[in-house]
């Protein structure tokens, strides 16, 4: 009996056919040998036993050539409608469709099928079949037809239409056919998991996240799947470990003599989980070309010397997942094929992150750089620990001449609009000038009349550059007042979960689904991390790492108890991974808002000529920069003591008596 050969997978058809342009990150002839670790699942696309197929890894680490590849695969050797989602169509145009232009133009047999007369820029002909584009924001795209092989793009940004789970309705393509496949890629964004040693095989591998604790789509799908992760083999003891960020090193790593970023850079080094070994960034692709892709309950023998050879290890075992029709697939970012992307460079961007203290830096380095899921920790401060940082000055008054920008920030109630007023300076550094509530029916022109007067205001000669206002009540009032000071005032409106700190939004409908006259935006951003990032100056004052690194976060000696006791307003669930309201929080948001116009403004790049709140303090205390080692900052006196130092200029009120409420 004569068997059928193993079908061929699309890395080997790429191999032979495919031809990739110089400006590729591996220019020439395809070589899958460049990226290993995506073997797998050219090989999981090519078994009938799997209907879906979900690989998650960091950027830089050729996801899109493989989704690339198996389109082109399908297209030429077995022909099937092919379905291909993106989360947007403008990404779509500027970037997806180019590429696959250019991987139709590279193949011959490709090229030689592509009907130019049929084609568009959203639907593509090759020999009779059907090649189309879709975004996941349009639901009458996604249910335009079907087709026998559906591949998602960055599944983690696509939002919800409202017609259901979109996930569900794009697979739905698919029914028609009875050998149809979807797969998806992203890389993650949150979600809190955990990672055991298996009693059998002793390797350590990710837990399904509970319900509720993990928010990224793609994260989800992988572990519904088979759950294999690639493991890679240890150029010393030559056994098997799964490289998860925790084992990264650089010298000094969290203690007080730890190095600089860039020292980090030069000397960091990947820990061996069997023997303890550092290993060396050359090692990389070695390691890469003799890694495996291994599921939990599975083993793998160490790697082998045949002469001077050592060859890739052996899977053994029964995967706890066998059966399953999801093959799933996660890869570490410290496994990428990129040059670039050494164990120095991500090393570097790690500690520059836990530096920051910024967790929008952190997410994106955990998510980009390492393929890992980012989850916000940490405990909520006390009212009593915020009124402690009071610094020695006055509401108005300014601890550095020149800021970057002053911003105010509104947030809008039935009969008060609350506010407050920071300015910020390099390094993301800022001080609270002024907080209050302007009282006032907001249904009504009077507290808008008075808010466009607060915004005119003046602090040591310095005018508000921006206001920011939230939007989700009284939107037509909003609306209307920042139509009337165009240029000067944004919409803002705070989100649960987005897939970026902020993001751009048209507003075409109103809340009461009428199109609007005027085409409307506001500024969606990630409220929970907004508030995360507030909390976290606290703590940061608290360990002294803001006397060590830029990013301080200042409040007034004359700063009230209730403006306190509202930014500790909401608690944080560390199990469910979002805010509760405990009290008023309407502070909490307005500087939530201040940290999100900081980073539209783009401050968070202005680094030349960062202090640390050590160096506020020796300028303050009248001794140059740099004279002493930076200490712990005491709490300010209170306020109807001196001061060490004569204020500056007193700042230019608002013409109008600010009508604050007292407790």
């Amino acid at each position: 009996m004569v068997e059928a050969p193993p079908p061929r997978t699309s890395d080997e058809w790429a191999r032979d056919k495919r031809v990739m342009p110089p400006a590729s990150p591996v220019p020439g002839p395809f070589n899958p040998d460049s990226n290993p670790y995506m073997k797998p699942i050219a090989w999981a696309f090519a078994q009938p036993q799997f209907r879906r197929v979900t690989f998650v890894m960091g950027t830089q680490m050729g996801k899109s050539v493989t989704m690339e590849n198996v389109c082109g695969h399908r297209l030429d050797e077995d022909p099937t409608p092919v379905l291909y989602v993106t989360p947007t169509k403008p990404l779509i145009t500027s970037t997806v469709e180019p590429k696959f232009m250019d991987m139709f133009r590279e193949c011959a047999d490709l090229w030689r099928k592509y009907d130019k007369r049929r084609s568009t820029q959203f639907t593509k002909w090759l020999g009779g079949t059907k090649f189309r584009f879709a975004w996941a924001g349009s639901p009458t795209e996604l249910a335009a037809d079907s087709a026998g092989l559906i591949l998602v793009d960055e599944v983690d940004r696509i939002v919800n239409t409202g017609e259901g789970d979109t996930t569900e309705i794009i697979e739905a393509r698919g029914d028609a056919y009875v050998d149809s496949k979807v797969g998806y890629t992203a890389t993650p964004l949150r979600g809190r998991v955990d990672k055991r040693q298996h009693p059998d095989t002793g390797l350590w591998h990710w837990q399904p996240g509970k319900k509720g604790a993990v928010t990224s789509k793609v994260w989800r799908l992988w572990q519904s799947g088979t759950r294999h992760e690639w493991a890679v083999p240890c150029p010393e003891c030559l056994g098997y470990f799964i490289p998860h960020l925790e084992l990264l090193w650089w010298p000094g790593q969290g203690s007080k003599n730890e190095c600089t970023p860039d020292e980090a850079e030069r000397h960091a080094r990947l820990t061996c989980s069997c023997c303890g070994t550092p290993i060396e960034d050359k090692y990389r692709p070695w390691m890469n070309a003799r890694g495996v892709a291994v599921a939990p309950g599975e083993s793998i023998t160490p790697a082998g010397r045949e002469g001077d050879q050592v060859v890739a290890g052996e899977v053994q075992g029964t995967a706890e997942t066998e059966g399953s029709s999801h093959y799933s697939l996660w890869v570490s970012g410290l496994c990428s094929f990129a040059a670039k992307k050494s164990y120095g460079f991500l090393a570097k961007k790690l500690l520059e992150a836990q530096r920051s203290g910024d967790p929008a830096t952190l997410m994106g380095v955990y998510n980009t750089g390492f393929g890992q899921l980012y989850a916000e920790v940490g405990d909520v401060p006390t009212w009593e620990e915020i009124r402690a940082m009071r610094w020695a000055y006055a509401a108005g008054e300014l601890v550095l001449p020149d800021p970057l920008r002053v911003f105010c920030t509104i947030d809008v109630q039935k009969r008060r609009l609350v506010y407050t007023v920071r300015a910020w300076f390099a390094g993301m550094g800022s001080q609270l000038l002024e907080h209050g509530e302007l009282w006032g029916n907001t249904d009504e022109d009077t507290v808008w009349g008075d808010l466009s007067e607060l915004i005119d205001s003046e602090y040591a000669g310095h005018p508000i550059n921006e206001t920011g206002i939230d939007v989700g009540y009284r939107d037509d009032q909003v609306y209307a007042f920042i139509n009337a000071h165009k240029g000067r005032v944004v919409a803002l409106r705070g989100r649960e979960k987005l897939d970026k700190p902020f993001k751009k939004e048209l507003v075409e409908v109103d809340r009461k689904g009428k199109v609007r006259k005027r085409g409307d935006s506001r500024w969606a951003f990630d409220s929970p991390l907004a508030k995360r990032w507030v909390h976290s100056r606290i703590s940061r004052a608290q360990s002294g790492d803001a006397d060590r690194f830029p990013g301080w976060w200042l409040i007034p000696t004359d700063v009230t108890d209730d403006y306190c006791k509202q930014i500790v307003g909401e608690e944080w669930d560390e199990a469910a991974g979002k805010y509760n309201q405990v009290g008023e929080n309407h502070y909490l948001d307005c500087e939530a808002m201040q940290y999100v116009m900081a980073l539209r403004a783009k401050l968070h790049r202005r680094k030349r000529g960062a202090l640390t709140l050590g160096d506020l303090k020796r300028l303050r205390d009248g001794k140059p920069e740099g004279s002493e080692p930076a200490e712990v900052i005491e709490p300010a006196a209170p306020a109807t003591e001196p001061e060490p130092s004569p204020p500056p200029e007193p700042a230019k009120k608002a013409r109008f008596k600010v009508k604050r409420r007292r407790r």
